[in-house]
């Protein structure tokens, strides 16, 4: 007990020395990193940026185990709780790159980061699956595509919101996952990947045991990647999982890279996961949604209608779904979807083309519009 005391205190003063080395520096690059599953996301962007502005980037993470292996980067841990709430309001540096959403709500901004910029972690709309106010205390913002920059003007505009600086970058992590895809591997597994989701009722606690034993009774091999937050806040559920699921046709996948589980997949079944989008656009294979549970973090979602979701765009598109009563005829519905989804590589590429900025080109253009991002 005495030990573990020891080492805690050892720890927070070994954290307010890594807060304190950062304001002292002052850096001109700051990327905060919620976990080491979030690093792909901003891998290809960090790198750019690296070789551009050796030695001027921090990467700050409240998880011990997310690091960069690169001598240009500075690698620091804020730990979580209070002392990354310290951080936060603290920080000196001049930009600031986040995934995190929130900014001024979850955790405060500082008076001493001149640029905070958010790029998203999903292609999903900035409106249904976040809350109201996710986006609104952010400088710049890269956003995917015009969906993007729609939603946010339309915000500003219906609330008299100070105006962003609105970058069309692209989703650039479509360009990491194309560079890493070998999409000649054979597929002989279903990926079944949920969302997380604030509302009790949604799929992951709801029939997600029968749905994992039907695909298995069909003769499918079954990969099963919990989504991070429910890795951190569902463990003794996940657990449960594992344990109930000892068939060796049943693979619990918490990697924090997820190509590999696309190469190996010829179906994903999801519920209103982003990771349908990717998988769908990129690998052009099907996406089977369960469709009883729908994910809306936004409590002023009707002021949205309108405008529409691209999430919900893709499903309706391009999607399969079934309910609760489909789930004892599973081994025809995926049968039948595996056998019958061809023909859609023009449709696919004319979508991504037409409702993504610079797809396979997002680090051509960033290279060519840093300054402008960077403050």
């Amino acid at each position: 007990m005495i030990s573990k005391f020891i080492l805690n205190i050892k720890n927070t003063i070994s954290i307010f020395k890594n807060i304190k080395q950062i304001n002292n520096d002052k850096p001109k690059i700051i990327f905060f990193s919620e976990g080491k599953s979030y690093l792909k996301y901003s891998y290809l962007l960090i790198d750019l940026i690296s070789k551009k502005y050796p030695n001027e980037i921090y990467y700050v993470s409240s998880d011990p185990t997310d690091k960069i292996n690169n001598p240009n980067i500075k690698n620091i841990f804020v730990g979580s709780g209070i002392l990354m709430h310290y951080f936060f309001l603290t920080v000196k540096g001049v930009n600031m790159f986040m995934t995190l959403t929130d900014l001024g709500n979850t955790v405060k901004k500082s008076n001493y980061i001149k640029n905070y910029i958010y790029f998203f972690h999903g292609a999903v709309s900035s409106t249904k699956v976040y809350s109201e106010a996710a986006f609104d205390n952010y400088d710049t913002i890269l956003c995917n595509g015009d969906y993007h920059i729609n939603e946010i003007e339309f915000r500003e505009k219906l609330l008299n919101l100070r105006k962003k600086e609105l970058i069309k970058s692209g989703y650039f992590y479509f360009d990491y996952l194309n560079n890493k895809l070998n999409k000649n591997i054979l597929s002989d597994e279903i990926l079944i990947a949920p969302s997380w989701n604030r509302n009790k009722d949604n799929f992951i606690n709801n029939k997600f045991e029968d749905i994992i034993s039907k695909i298995l009774e069909a003769g499918y091999k079954v990969r099963f990647r919990p989504h991070p937050e429910n890795i951190k806040r569902s463990a003794k559920y996940l657990d449960k999982i594992k344990q109930k699921f000892t068939n060796e046709n049943f693979i619990f996948d918490d990697n924090s890279e997820n190509y590999l589980a696309f190469e190996k997949a010829k179906c994903l079944i999801t519920d209103t996961s982003g990771i349908a989008i990717e998988f769908l656009l990129l690998l052009k294979r099907p996406v089977l949604y369960f469709d009883d549970f729908d994910k809306i973090h936004n409590l002023q979602l009707e002021k949205f209608k309108n405008i529409g979701f691209m999430e919900d765009r893709i499903k309706s598109q391009f999607g399969n779904l079934f309910k609760e009563y489909d789930i004892q005829n599973l081994k025809e519905i995926l049968d039948n979807l595996i056998l019958n989804f061809k023909n859609k590589d023009e449709d696919i590429n004319e979508f991504v083309n037409k409702n993504f900025f610079n797809y396979n080109n997002t680090l051509i253009f960033l290279e060519k519009n840093l300054d402008k991002i960077l403050k």
